[in-house]
């Protein structure tokens, strides 16, 4: 049998090669920062993998590699719970509990039903393809179920795909109403997911119009096509919006940025202003003075010699803020830093506030929420501490 290339094919590989490497990603950093794409990571690789046994069957390599017969079948049902899981743990921020196993019944339902198929040699498998790898329609019948009969599992999948959508989609608009001006981080997440969402829909709305007598004769191909549509912009979107595999955003704070505020200033002086939070960063950064307890402005203008006056000004005009919010947040910032980096599991919440030279927990938690968007003890959670 000769294998048969063309660009619907190569399409569906360079999707499902790009869609496993970028599931991969997002699980590690998953498991790693973001516990809660985990599911999404789950979904990326199952749906990729579906498409790579979908390019085994157009391209006819099926008849060299008779094993992954009905193996895409397989992967879409551990696929469809997983986008619903992914907005639920996001919005809910919760993580996997004992009775999300409950959404595997119905891959339990088609190995019981179908595992026999499974089991077959490769000579038997062969024999079934050579009669279904040439209609399709057959193909979709699922004409060796032991139990339930043919024409179930193709349609049942739709179903419980569109099942899972609307109560995917109601979850999220409860958390768009709730969350009317969300913070950067969230308002990057809702957009993504109103694409993820989307291209969800367009999978199992072709099916509905065939039964209601539309019957549209590319109806596989557009579902496939938005599997692959959703595979390769996800992907390539990491890229550009990492904050989605991150699960939050450190603003980088070493380039000096353009002044937040309009104060006028003249050429010299704002070159001298520049100069000046050089030298505010260094000291602050180098010698982590932002970490000792009641640390004041003039403690500051002390221990680096310039006015009070030219640091709140410079603090102003370039970071939007007063002394006590930029050392408040040097000292998230550090917090952050070591949660990263597992160094403070076993911490309190008191203890956190003092190592970052807050006076109690409540101010510590206060500027927590003020500059991350959330309180430590969320944060926490998320990182699955």
């Amino acid at each position: 049998m000769e294998i048969t290339l063309h660009f619907n094919s190569l399409i569906h590989l360079a999707a499902a090669i790009l869609g496993i490497l970028s599931g991969f990603i997002i699980l590690y950093f998953g498991i790693k920062t973001n516990p809660a794409n985990q599911p999404l990571a789950f979904a990326q690789i199952f749906a990729s993998l579906a498409i790579f046994v979908d390019f085994i069957v157009i391209s006819k390599l099926i008849f060299y590699w008779p094993f992954v017969y009905r193996l895409g079948h397989l992967f879409i049902l551990i696929f469809i719970p997983m986008p619903f899981l992914y907005v639920l743990f996001y919005t809910k921020k919760r993580l996997w509990r004992w009775f999300d196993l409950l959404h595997a019944l119905p891959l339990v339902v088609f190995l019981v039903d179908y595992g026999h198929v499974y089991l077959l040699s490769n000579a038997e498998k062969m024999t079934i393809l050579q009669e279904e790898i040439y209609n399709l329609p057959l193909l979709g019948e699922f004409r060796q179920s032991k139990y339930i009969g043919p024409g179930f599992h193709e349609d049942f999948r739709s179903y419980l795909f569109s099942f899972y959508w609307v109560v995917q989609f109601f979850i999220f608009m409860e958390w768009v109403l709730i969350n009317k001006n969300p913070d950067p981080g969230a308002r990057l997440w809702r957009n993504w997911t109103i694409f993820f969402i989307v291209c969800q829909f367009f999978m199992f709305v072709p099916f509905y119009l065939n039964l209601l007598g539309f019957q549209i004769s590319a109806a596989d191909l557009i579902t496939k096509s938005f599997v692959i549509l959703w595979i390769l912009l996800s992907s390539v979107s990491l890229f550009f919006y990492p904050s989605l595999l991150y699960g939050f955003t450190i603003k980088p704070e070493k380039e000096i940025p353009k002044a937040t505020k309009t104060i006028e200033t003249s050429v010299e002086e704002g070159q001298k202003l520049e100069e000046i939070l050089k030298s505010i960063e260094h000291h602050m950064d180098e010698r982590k003075l932002f970490l000792t307890q009641g640390y004041s402005i003039n403690d500051f203008s002390k221990d680096i010699n310039l006015p009070v006056y030219q640091i709140s000004k410079c603090l102003n005009i370039f970071r939007g803020m007063g002394f006590v919010d930029y050392n408040n947040q040097k000292r998230i910032m550090h917090c952050v830093s070591k949660f990263g980096k597992r160094e403070w599991q076993i911490y309190t919440f008191e203890a956190m506030a003092s190592e970052c030279g807050f006076s109690n927990r409540n101010t510590f938690t206060r500027a927590f929420k003020k500059f991350q968007g959330c309180y430590p003890s969320e944060y926490k959670k998320n990182l699955n501490f």
